[in-house]
């Protein structure tokens, strides 16, 4: 079964939306060798799959959902901005709050934001977080592109 890590998860489309190979040996109602292969949709759950939804909503710009316009993190608004320490803690703020805002799965525990390195036009935002507050704590580095040292 796919995702049994985290089971109150669910599963879904996978991220970005992919199928498998025609020539995989599985026909369209799932039996193994049984007619033609058919492509089938791949899905995600688990820890992957909150991943995957924690991508798709740092990459959604605020308003672009019409039921929902305060869902999303806004980093087109950072595009043309210095790598700044004041634009990495607006940067964090904004991760963190829609974060909060959505998605109720996990625990954030933090989220920092710091110029990487070499990269003149980068800014690594690091979340580490939680799907269960049993469970050992998950993390994963988000990089964003702004327009270099100023």
């Amino acid at each position: 079964m796919i995702g049994s890590d985290y089971p109150q998860v669910g599963q879904g489309w996978a991220f970005p939306p992919r199928w498998t190979a025609a020539g995989d040996g599985v026909a369209g109602d799932g039996v193994a060798g049984a007619g033609a292969a058919v492509p089938r949709l791949v899905l995600s759950a688990g820890a992957r799959r909150i991943r995957e939804a924690i991508e798709v909503l740092l990459r959604t710009p605020l308003g672009s959902r019409v039921m929902r316009p305060d869902v999303g993190v806004g980093i087109d608004r950072f595009g043309f901005e210095p790598r700044t320490a004041e634009a990495c803690h607006r940067l964090a703020d904004d991760v963190r709050r829609a974060l909060a805002l959505g998605e109720p799965r996990i625990i954030v525990d933090s989220v920092e934001a710091a110029p990487a390195g070499a990269a003149a036009d980068r800014i690594d935002v690091t979340i580490e977080y939680r799907i269960d507050r049993h469970r050992r704590p998950e993390s994963m580095v988000v990089p964003f592109y702004v327009a270099g040292a100023g």
